[in-house]
């Protein structure tokens, strides 16, 4: 073909080479070799023309060939294909269909969707899902075709029974690291006999072989309290369906009378190693001690699952960290140009009083420090006077100022609070990189990260009796002012409500080293009056609610007060409402600037910082509280009557276990 075309063109190309030297030659020469090329032109191009056609006619052949081939390939794939109308009406299927789908039954007619139970929103183009028909697993692609304006729809089966097989029992079997720590192991055998000593030991060990039995699994002991298992996923779904039954069986190992075995456990989830799933089951595992340990934590990528939590926990206290913990911060101190110490968003006697005290204390080794608290929006303002009016060695400042005053040497000691979100200033957080926490609220999953340091004291009753078990241990600490001390009293007095919850030892300790330094608890108590009127909104509050499986819920009328009394005298009414006999916990919801807030209240009976975790809240086992916010109050007591309902069922069990 391409020497035919060459030889075309250089025929014409000596036509024109002759049409110049026509005139060199003679008449006759010319006319005779002009014409032998126009004959020699005229049978290349009618040779073209024929090899064209027969060129057509080959294609015309290949092309039913092809359309024959097609059509074979398409009938006897070993792949399941169909084609519907767009109606989802089968028009058309091959043998393999005909075979493993339609069960050598005629199919012509029948509706794929109902045949195969799947949406017809699938089959739209390049659509592709999975179905399970007849205890098989087929990938489904389908492509519309819109030929002579009739839309079909070609459907494709690919068979993946076997890799999803292959992935069912990677999932299943896949290892997921746990790590155990017995809470109390120190405690358990301080006044146990030997006998009861291996009696209790050997009673551990085989709970935790019968936690492994009939699995893939092993168990290694690391130390003394400490326990890894390695087990396969299968076994994990069957631990998380029974909520952890091993955290109530280690409860039923006692010691003596009043002295049980409890637990706390992390595990790491949906890893993609070994080894990160170790390092997601030590973060879980420190997560489930920061709550007060008696539970179990389950730590994915995405976030915490908590199971268990009831008890109140083994209290764990050493002055020896206290001390370490204290020596460190002063050096922390020494090193920067600028120190702040801020409490949580609408500061309480606790957060502001936690604050005054460390201020205090800080002065009293010769450095200055300022307190960052918003002058409006907390609920210690006559503390603050109090103290303003008293003495000069504690600085109130606000954010703007602090903003000013901060630079890249700056130390902030956050108090009272342990989660980013809940900090008096964020611009004030996010500027300042060196911080250091102070915080004995159980842990949250949104805590600060990566502090330098970061003290943390689950058992304590409050951040002011933490500071105040850090105040001996200042360099040349000798006397703090007397409202100083009487702030930090204050504090220990609302967080254990005037020593009746959360109060062990060491807060009694912490009271009687703040007496000592001169803390007049008639003048404390003045913090916690009241007006007459905000009392007859107590009282309302308190009338006003309604008892739900020993649960009392009352909604707060916004309109009768400010929204700053509101905010106290919330709280107090959910006290309150504990003196009332048949109730195990109280809450109270108020709406202030269109945030519904609740606050929940108990004496141990019902943990309401897990009822307030499933509305994102938090807090302890006995004081805890959350925000909604675009949401009404009504559809605010909606989602707390299902929490508390969800937190009974998930806990009936353990009530249950505890009772016994």
């Amino acid at each position: 073909m391409i020497f035919l075309l060459l030889t075309a063109l250089l025929l014409i190309a000596l036509l024109v080479y002759s049409a110049i030297k026509m005139y060199q030659f003679e008449e006759n020469d010319s006319f005779i070799f002009i014409s032998a090329i126009i004959v020699l032109l005229f049978l290349t191009i009618a040779q073209i023309i024929r090899m064209k056609q027969n060129l057509y006619r080959y294609f015309n052949r290949m092309e039913h060939g092809l359309e024959q081939t097609k059509c074979f390939t398409l009938f006897y794939s070993p792949d399941p294909i169909v084609i519907v109308d767009q109606k989802g009406i089968i028009v058309w299927y091959n043998q393999t269909f005909f075979e493993e789908i339609s069960n050598n039954t005629d199919a012509f007619g029948v509706d794929i969707c109902e045949e195969l139970n799947f949406n017809e929103e699938n089959l739209k183009n390049d659509s592709e899902f999975e179905i399970n028909y007849q205890q098989k697993y087929y990938k489904i692609n389908c492509s519309v075709n819109y030929d002579y304006n009739v839309e079909l729809k070609i459907i494709f089966f690919r068979d993946i029974t076997d890799y999803r097989l292959l992935h069912d029992k990677y999932t299943r079997t896949k290892p997921t690291v746990a790590l155990i720590h017995i809470d109390n192991y120190e405690d358990l055998f301080k006044t146990a006999k030997e006998s009861e000593r291996s009696s209790t030991l050997a009673s551990i060990e085989q709970l935790f072989e019968n936690f492994t039995a009939n699995s893939n699994s092993f168990l290694k002991r690391l130390s003394k309290d400490k326990f890894l298992v390695v087990f396969e996923e299968q076994h994990l779904q069957s631990i998380l369906a029974n909520r952890f039954e091993i955290l109530d069986k280690a409860r039923s190992i006692h010691v003596s009378e009043d002295t049980y075995v409890t637990l706390s456990i992390g595990v790491g989830h949906e890893s993609s190693s070994l080894s990160e799933s170790e390092t997601l089951a030590r973060q879980a595992l420190d997560m489930a001690l920061g709550r007060g340990g008696d539970q179990a934590a389950v730590k994915t990528k995405e976030g915490f699952s908590f199971y268990g939590g009831m008890s109140k926990g083994i209290e764990k206290h050493s002055k020896i960290k206290t001390r370490i913990i204290t020596t460190a911060l002063q050096k922390l101190m020494e090193n920067a140009s600028n120190i702040f110490i801020m409490g949580h968003r609408f500061g309480d006697l606790d957060s502001v009083g936690s604050a005054i005290g460390l201020s205090a204390a800080v002065n009293s080794i010769g450095m200055t420090s300022y307190i960052v608290v918003d002058p409006e929006k907390n609920l210690a303002k006559d503390m603050i006077e109090k103290v303003k009016n008293t003495t000069d060695i504690c600085t109130f400042i606000d954010e703007k100022k602090a903003l000013e005053l901060i630079d890249e040497n700056s130390l902030l000691i956050i108090v009272d609070t342990h989660k980013r979100d809940m900090v008096d200033s964020i611009a004030v957080f996010e500027k300042i990189h060196n911080v250091v926490v102070i915080d004995h609220h159980r842990k949250n999953v949104n805590f600060i990260e990566s502090p330098v340091l970061f003290f943390h004291e689950p058992f304590a009753s409050s951040a002011a009796e933490m500071v105040t078990e850090m105040l001996p241990y200042f360099k040349n600490f000798s006397k703090i002012p007397v409202c100083t001390a009487e702030a930090l009293l204050a504090g220990i007095m609302l967080d254990t409500k005037n020593f009746v919850v959360k109060t062990a030892a060491r807060t009694f300790e912490a009271a009687a080293y703040l007496k000592k330094l001169g803390a007049d608890t008639i003048a404390v108590r003045s913090y916690f009056s009241n007006s007459i009127d905000s009392y007859r909104i107590k009282s309302d509050i308190v009338s006003n609610a309604e008892i739900i499986d020993r649960s009392a819920i009352s909604i707060a009328d916004n309109e009768s007060c400010s929204d700053k009394e509101l905010r106290v005298i919330a709280p107090q009414a959910a006290d309150e409402l504990l003196n009332i006999c048949g109730i195990d916990a109280a809450f109270v919801i108020y709406e202030i600037n269109n945030t519904v807030n609740i606050s929940a209240r108990s004496y141990g009976a019902i943990n309401v910082q897990l009822v307030m975790e499933k509305l994102n809240g938090g807090g302890h086992q006995t004081m805890a509280a959350t925000q909604l916010r675009d949401t009404s109050v009504h559809e605010a007591y909606e989602r707390l009557v299902e929490a508390i309902n969800i937190y009974n069922i998930e806990n009936m069990s353990t009530v249950k276990n505890e009772q016994t």
